[in-house]
């Protein structure tokens, strides 16, 4: 008997001993986004995040790992509240931009269950009950399946072509509309309002991140494409790249290389482009990750590459020895890729079964002059980091149109004036919409939105690049992208407008003109001061009905006024292009 009891207070013991430990170990949960999410479906099976519920003990860590293909923001909350992202009551964390594969963690220090949602895709919820709390399914879910709708009752809005994958940017030549994906690096053509199997033109593209094929204008029939090459798809960046094609009428042909602009790294690319009235093309580049002249950092050293994401501390930058070492370090991993994974640098690539041999040589020379690029960029560049943070003009070549832009996406030249307009996106405050008035200094990184009485810095080589404030700024970004001025007798009512768009609530917005067509006029008090704050009127957040054109988009990543008059629309998570007409 003695032995018995013996081995039930050992038994015992041991699954204390594991209880216990299961509740104070600091264990880790991890939680990946399904493939595809991006696209409304999953929330009705609970699928969008596996696993829907997370039960944890006190002090645990929740990681969330992004298994897709498009980018995803993990924030605590109730989606049924967020119609902007304003930080709400209770909210705990957010994650920021998740790219494929990047994960966020945190640890939970309180009890209780905790609701959270993508902020770009806010369909996608999951839950983490937190000790010893009972969980209770929600009575309802939001109703994301809204269709996007235009609040002028003069106009109609339809479904236009579905079918696109991670569709950014797009053209009108004439009648044809070319649509660029971003990932695959193809341009996609729209004739007789079909969408065309055979897609026009197919380059090899890095697709990590911001890169890919980025950016479209035309001048007639010669068409200019931003993107960032690479040797295959999905490869590493070469650099960002504008040539210039001839349209045939069924493909592009004839491309001659223009400009080469560094895009080592994955973020911060830019890539929008446009032509003014007199057939000049420019094109608008991110900061990439650079701090120098350009960025308004006029220090010697400032030049130097950020080893960090985010890093701005003086200390964080690159000497001369840290960049040789990057470069060596950066070799020895192009061989290293290319002895284990001769497809490229990513892990998994399609099948390149015609002529392997000949693509694992050219896999590591791309990688290898990669590393060279960027070693010489960084320590030869004379701390201007050539390109970066700029609108350049293309053709002609002639001098930047603009400097100190942080990360751009939209592009406009005002039909009756010339003058050019873009929009701009903060970290995590303040994004803008600026009129580019020649030799425009945007301010960053030392101004973010409103100037507040900071200036600049004296930059020698660019004191001919004035600063002004922008026109208009959202305090909590909302991911501002395409910008268009409405030129046709379809928007006959609005030809005094000007129109933005964003990723983060599928809104296009709608800005009136002074007479100048220079400044924006509002009748809201909330308004006038040119920026969206965070303040809250009595309904909870303040108004913005005065400038909503159309909502419902999702994340909107261009818009055109087609030859027809009418407004089109990308909608890249649903990867179709809507079209608003009267």
């Amino acid at each position: 008997m003695r032995h018995i009891l013996i081995v039930i207070f050992l038994g015992f013991m041991l699954s204390s001993t594991y209880i216990f430990s299961d509740i104070y170990a600091n264990s880790e949960f991890f939680v990946s986004n399904t493939k595809g999410s991006y696209n409304l479906g999953c929330e009705l099976d609970n699928s969008c995040f596996e696993p829907y519920i997370v039960r944890i003990s006190l002090g645990d860590t929740v990681t969330w790992i992004n298994n897709d293909d498009a980018i995803h923001v993990v924030i605590s909350g109730d989606p049924n509240l967020k119609s902007l992202k304003y930080l709400q009551d209770g909210e705990l964390f957010e994650s920021g931009f998740l790219k494929t594969n990047e994960s966020f963690s945190y640890t939970f220090d309180q009890e209780g269950t905790f609701g959270y949602f993508c902020n770009l895709h806010p369909w996608m919820n999951g839950f983490v009950t937190v000790g010893n709390v009972k969980f209770t399914e929600p009575s309802s879910k939001p109703d994301f399946k809204t269709s996007p709708i235009v609040l002028d009752p003069d106009f109609k809005i339809e479904e236009f072509v579905s079918g696109l994958f991670v569709p950014v940017n797009m053209e009108f030549i004439g009648n044809d509309l070319l649509v660029l994906e971003k990932n695959s690096g193809t341009v996609r053509h729209i004739k007789d309002n079909i969408l065309l199997d055979s897609p026009v033109l197919d380059v090899e593209v890095s697709n990590y991140g911001e890169h890919g094929l980025l950016g479209i204008t035309s001048v007639k029939t010669n068409v200019y494409l931003f993107f960032t090459e690479a040797f295959h798809d999905g490869g590493r960046a070469l650099e960002n790249r504008i040539y210039q094609y001839s349209w045939d009428g069924s493909n592009l042909v004839n491309p001659v290389l223009l400009k080469t602009i560094p895009g080592f790294e994955r973020e911060y690319v830019g890539g929008e482009m446009v032509s003014d009235l007199n057939g000049n093309v420019f094109a608008v580049t991110g900061e990439n990750y650079k701090i120098g002249l350009l960025q308004n950092h006029p220090q010697k050293e400032s030049y130097r590459h950020f080893s960090s994401v985010g890093s701005s501390e003086e200390n964080a930058r690159r000497t001369i020895s840290d960049s040789f070492e990057h470069l060596i370090s950066c070799t020895k991993i192009s061989f290293q890729q290319y002895t284990t994974n001769p497809f490229g640098w990513q892990s998994e690539q399609p099948d390149f079964s015609e002529n392997p041999s000949e693509l694992n040589f050219f896999n590591i020379l791309g990688n290898l002059d990669s590393c060279l690029r960027q070693f010489s960029y960084e320590n030869f560049s004379n701390g201007h980091w050539k390109d970066t943070s700029t609108i350049i003009q293309i053709q002609p070549e002639g001098p930047y149109a603009a400097i100190g832009i942080r990360n751009s996406f939209g592009l406009a030249v005002d039909p009756q004036t010339g003058f050019m307009w873009d929009t701009e996106n903060g970290p995590d405050v303040y994004d803008e919409i600026n009129l580019v008035e020649k030799k425009f200094n945007s301010g960053w990184a030392k101004i973010q939105g409103p100037s507040n009485g900071k200036s600049l810095p004296e930059i020698s080589e660019y004191s001919e690049y004035v600063y002004s404030e922008p026109e208009f700024s959202w305090e909590i970004p909302i991911g501002v992208t395409a910008i268009e001025f409405p030129n046709s007798n379809d928007f006959t009512n609005y030809k005094d407008f000007l129109f933005v768009a964003d990723t983060n609530n599928g809104i296009i917005y709608k800005f009136k003109l002074d007479e100048t067509r220079k400044k924006f006029v509002f009748e809201s008090p909330h308004l006038q001061d040119n920026v969206l704050n965070v303040l809250r009127d009595s309904s909870g957040t303040e108004s913005i009905d005065e400038i909503v054109f159309a909502k419902n988009f999702g994340l909107i990543s261009d818009m055109k006024f087609g030859p027809d008059g009418a407004l089109y629309v990308i909608s890249l998570m649903e990867g179709k292009i809507y079209k608003i007409s009267t």
